[in-house]
């Protein structure tokens, strides 16, 4: 049974999947996945179906990803180790909501981007949408 929901949401996947615009060559390219997972059943998808969860790493890459999620809340892929992303490399850019990072109740260790594309530490077990970096190409939304 469990096979058979796995290929049917695999089917909505494809179904469903939009592809708009191109971009600069060389620049990042995205998709925005409009199923609410955890941080690191986010990552895990990203991981099988794209390249990981979207790294962030200059103000026009921040701008890009902004343009794509509109007023969704999603996961990006910086977690607390301290601040690194998920191929281990420093956060050097960094786009905090005011008075974030704040860690509460100490179980705050992902960040999603807020509907205000301000970033914000949470818990990573909180299911959002999320956002995954996907090589070069088209801007794809998946629902």
């Amino acid at each position: 049974m469990s096979v058979l929901i796995e290929s049917f949401n695999h089917f909505l996947f494809i179904l469903f999947l939009f592809c708009t615009g191109s971009t600069e060559p060389g620049s990042k390219n995205y998709s925005l996945v409009l199923t609410s997972m955890s941080w690191e059943d986010a990552r895990s998808h990203c991981k099988q179906h794209f390249t990981d969860l979207a790294m962030i790493e200059d103000e026009s890459e921040n701008t890009a990803v902004a343009s794509i999620i509109s007023s969704y809340t999603v996961w990006i892929g910086l977690y607390r180790q301290p601040w690194r992303w998920t191929d281990g490399s420093a956060s050097s850019f960094t786009n905090w909501y005011p008075g974030r990072p704040n860690n509460c109740a100490s179980v705050q260790h992902c960040v999603y981007e807020n509907n205000n594309h301000e970033w914000n530490d949470y818990s990573c077990s909180y299911a959002a949408r999320f956002i995954c970096h996907r090589g070069k190409g088209n801007v794809c939304m998946y629902k």
